[in-house]
């Protein structure tokens, strides 16, 4: 009996310890928000740490955000903040992925530079005992550089098609994209072809319906970097919709633009104003509303969007409108508002909508829409607004760490 008292308290001391190591606040308590990684795998490779699921119980947070390079990689953020203990010690890791670079490859790259990332903090931790570290040898005569053969022009193109259909119905859809592109700290191009057709046929006994719809555009973007705050460019587009009534238009807009932030940290916030006035033909296929077989007309746009990112949430705010110069009341005005917010500690919420005011429809075909057109949404119809929207809360409670990886049977 003594032996198994003496067992019971060897086990309990012996969990209390192992309790209370991990409770340590000398030990790193991380939170991590980020758009790119795969969590579970960073649990799996990096297990000297305490992976907590709410900001409250870090000592350090860390921000993962992406974006989009000139060659079509990607380039990687890792901005870390420390708190409590580690309060003032604050980095940010910068690294960059090619753009056929694997899955594998970039989940190794982002490992690596988090395992740097967190360096500072894991030499004022215990753990410090047990780091050791090695570096290349510095041999200058081994380095060599690497041309770039397409310099700097990436080319991307795209070709998809899918069909579906029962008895009673068929739907065929054929797409393709081109797209070339080169992006510099100086300035920026795009030249895009977009081509889309689809086909549907309806039938039931003796009655059938078929339509086909098609769009094709090709657009060409033209940026230049003024200063930190400022941008200038020009964005023209030609092209055809069956759906929208568009034989043929064609648009060509100068634009500026102002960043109250500097572009550098766009990735983290921004607040962007985009102005762009200029000219729209179009050429339609039937008779419009207005008696209009083409016409010409000025028109300007503004475009206002604010965006941040942050370990408590993220939102994302825009207002946008255009009005036609010849007519005032032509106008169309939107907006859309993205949140996602911690409230309080495992309780989060988030909502997500949008709404148009319409009221520049040049483009409507005067002949009445057929039933089939209205029921298949065939053909672009009048009206004043459109909405859409999404909202939840989500709520977790339980132990505050995270840090055990199971994948069987995600």
């Amino acid at each position: 009996m003594k032996r198994l008292k003496c067992l019971v308290i060897v086990l309990v001391s012996s969990l209390t310890f192992l309790y209370g190591q991990s409770q340590d606040s000398t030990y790193i308590h991380l939170y991590m928000r980020c758009t790119f990684c795969d969590e579970a795998y960073i649990r799996n490779e990096i297990k000297y740490v305490n992976y907590v699921r709410d900001l409250a119980d870090a000592n350090i947070t860390v921000l993962g955000v992406d974006e989009e390079t000139g060659s079509g990689g990607q380039k990687y953020r890792f901005i870390l903040e420390g708190k409590q203990q580690f309060f003032g010690i604050n980095d940010t890791i910068v690294f960059e992925s090619k753009n056929d670079a694997s899955t594998e490859e970039i989940r190794n790259l982002y490992i690596h530079h988090l395992k740097i990332g967190l360096l500072p903090y894991l030499l004022k931790t215990p753990i410090r005992k047990n780091i050791t570290y090695e570096l290349p040898e510095n041999n200058n005569n081994h380095k060599t550089i690497e041309i770039d053969k397409w310099k700097g022009w990436l080319f991307m193109i795209n070709s998809s098609g899918w069909f579906n259909g029962e008895q009673s119905n068929k739907n065929f859809n054929v797409s393709s994209n081109f797209q070339i592109s080169k992006t510099k700290e100086e300035w920026k191009f795009i030249f895009h072809v977009n081509q889309n057709y689809s086909k549907s046929i309806f039938s039931y006994e003796s009655y059938e319906y078929e339509y086909i719809n098609s769009s094709n555009f090709a657009s060409l973007t033209q940026v230049w970097s003024l200063s930190p705050h400022w941008s200038a460019g020009v964005f023209s587009k030609v092209g055809s919709s069956t759906y929208s009534n568009y034989k043929l238009y064609w648009n060509f807009y100068p634009a500026i633009e102002y960043n109250v932030f500097p572009y550098k940290i766009s990735f983290q916030k921004q607040l962007r104003f985009d102005y762009r006035i200029g000219s729209q033909f179009n050429q339609y296929r039937d008779t419009t509303i207005f008696e209009k077989i083409e016409e010409l007309n000025l028109q300007h746009l503004l475009n206002i969007s604010f965006a941040i990112f942050k370990t408590w949430g993220s939102i994302d705010i825009n207002i946008n409108g255009s009005q036609y110069l010849h007519d005032l009341s032509l106008f169309s005005l939107g907006s859309y508002l993205g949140l996602n917010i911690r409230i309080v500690k495992g309780l989060s919420a988030y909502f997500y909508g949008g709404y148009s005011m319409i009221r520049n429809q040049l483009n409507l075909a005067k002949q009445d829409i057929s039933q089939e057109e209205l029921l298949l949404r065939q053909r672009q119809m009048k009206t004043n607004f459109s909405f859409w929207g999404n909202a939840g809360l989500s709520y977790t409670f339980g132990t505050k760490y995270n840090n055990v990886v199971n994948p069987r049977f995600d």
